[in-house]
C-alpha cells in the first residue's frame, strides 16, 4: 500500500472532492494519481496557490506554495 497525502488544505481543496488521505495499491500508482490530481488542482482552483508533488519518508505528498 501507498499513501497520498495533501500537506495542507486551502479553501478550495476543502471545497473539493478530493481527500486529504488516498490509499493506492503500490507508489506507482501513487505517483500517478497525485500527479494527476495536481494538474486539475493548479488548472481548476483559484491559483492563489500552487501545488506540487512531492515524495517523503514513503508517502507522497501534495505540497501547496503561494503562487507569486
Amino acid at each position: 500500500m501507498a499513501t497520498i497525502k495533501i500537506d495542507r488544505a486551502c479553501g478550495c481543496v476543502k471545497n473539493s472532492d478530493l481527500q486529504m488521505v488516498t490509499e493506492c495499491k503500490d507508489i506507482d500508482e501513487a505517483l500517478a494519481k497525485a500527479n494527476e490530481m495536481v494538474i486539475i488542482m493548479n488548472e481548476d482552483f483559484c491559483h492563489k496557490h500552487r501545488f506540487k508533488t512531492s515524495f517523503e519518508d514513503g508517502v507522497v505528498l501534495i505540497k501547496m506554495d503561494m503562487n507569486g
